[in-house]
């Protein structure tokens, strides 16, 4: 999990958010499966009892193989968010990223990491943006403060504007990771060359993470965050204007209220991170089980607030287990082939030395879903 990575970086070994730098970028040189073939050979569909007997999940090779690098640009993370951009491209977002630093043999040299960065897939090309240099990478975003970090939220594209939520970090809050989000932040940046060009505080030390999740419907955008105070983790929603400029809403029981304190859950266990989507008329909240589990779940809903019934298990992840762990699986609905819904999800591990023995054990990994709207 990305606290786990942050434990390494904080401690001062490594880089810090503050420096100042200049957006750059490195394409990613072809995928290279070698390394990867021995570990997922084919688009392995099984068969299990872990998932509802109708359900048909499939490994999807060909998107694990396009995350699979050894090459200058990103070659590891989580978080896994991703947006649709205009000219049929997708843009990836990562939280604690590995720059480069991979070995032949797929082990890694180090832990430089980076809080943020962005990758824009084109076609077959993917693109990664990110402060500093190739050599000496920063953060893609880092907050005006210069004191706190960003790890990404979600975002949407509004006439030729990509709206991203960044959710700032800082140390000092104690218990078991030290740290406490700080404030929600909204950038606006361009979506072809990817500069920033307004940065704006909308939430000051919020206790949910609004902007985890963000899904633009008819007349609104609906914002969406999760209060993960305890390990119940709940979820919450807020919308405004398409360009996310009108005072926020929150939902109340049945009502929208723009008194914040007022807002009510709309779903109890989800993941930190978890995507809802519109498919067919129809409403659909993908979520991982809340504490490490393996199981994805999808639930359905009239309304994109809810009431989420029709929970099913779409897929459970075979790394689960040992030391290694999944977590914060996403639907990515621009990918929609044939009612094919593909899923990412994250894999790390407890053990820190995991993660320089092989780069393949902090990444995402990818599943094709069918017959998930039945």
């Amino acid at each position: 999990m990305k606290r786990i990575l942050f434990i390494i970086l904080c401690a001062g070994l490594f880089i810090t958010c503050e420096e100042p730098y200049e957006l750059t970028s490195a394409t990613l040189k072809p995928k290279d499966t070698t390394s990867i073939e021995t570990y997922i050979p084919t688009d392995w569909c099984p068969d299990s009892d872990c998932w509802d007997a109708n359900i048909v999940a499939c490994r999807d090779s060909a998107m694990i193989a396009n995350f699979t690098r050894n090459d200058s640009g990103w070659t590891g993370g989580d978080a896994t968010y991703s947006i649709p951009l205009p000219g049929n491209r997708s843009l990836w977002l990562f939280g604690d990223s590995f720059i480069g630093q991979v070995n032949d043999d797929r082990s890694r040299p180090s832990f430089r990491l980076i809080n943020n960065c962005l990758v824009e897939q084109d076609g077959a090309e993917f693109t990664t943006y990110q402060g500093g240099t190739v050599s000496s990478p920063l953060a893609f975003a880092v907050p005006p403060d210069g004191t706190s970090w960003y790890w990404p939220g979600h975002g949407a594209v509004e006439e030729d504007t990509l709206f991203l939520f960044m959710h700032a970090f800082g140390t000092g809050g104690g218990g078991m990771w030290d740290f406490f989000r700080t404030g929600v932040d909204l950038l606006k940046i361009n979506p072809y060359t990817f500069e920033t060009y307004s940065n704006e505080r909308v939430l000051d030390g919020p206790s949910i993470s609004y902007g985890a999740h963000v899904m633009p419907d008819d007349d609104y955008t609906y914002i969406y965050g999760v209060l993960a105070e305890n390990p119940d983790k709940y979820a919450y929603v807020a919308r405004s204007n398409a360009k996310l400029e009108q005072p926020w809403e929150y939902y109340s029981d049945g009502e929208w209220l723009e008194d914040d304190a007022q807002a009510t859950s709309i779903l109890l266990g989800v993941s930190e991170q978890f995507s809802v989507f519109k498919y067919e008329g129809i409403y659909y909240l993908l979520s991982q089980h809340n504490i490490f589990g393996s199981e994805i779940y999808i639930y359905s809903s009239d309304t994109p607030v809810g009431p989420w019934e029709n929970k099913r298990t779409v897929y459970c992840t075979p790394e689960t287990g040992g030391n290694l762990f999944t977590y914060n699986a996403y639907a990515h609905p621009q990918y929609m082939e044939n009612g094919e819904l593909l899923i990412s999800y994250n894999i790390n591990s407890f053990e820190i030395g995991d993660l320089l023995e092989s780069a393949d054990n902090y990444r995402p990994y990818f599943v094709k879903v069918s017959n998930w709207n039945d």
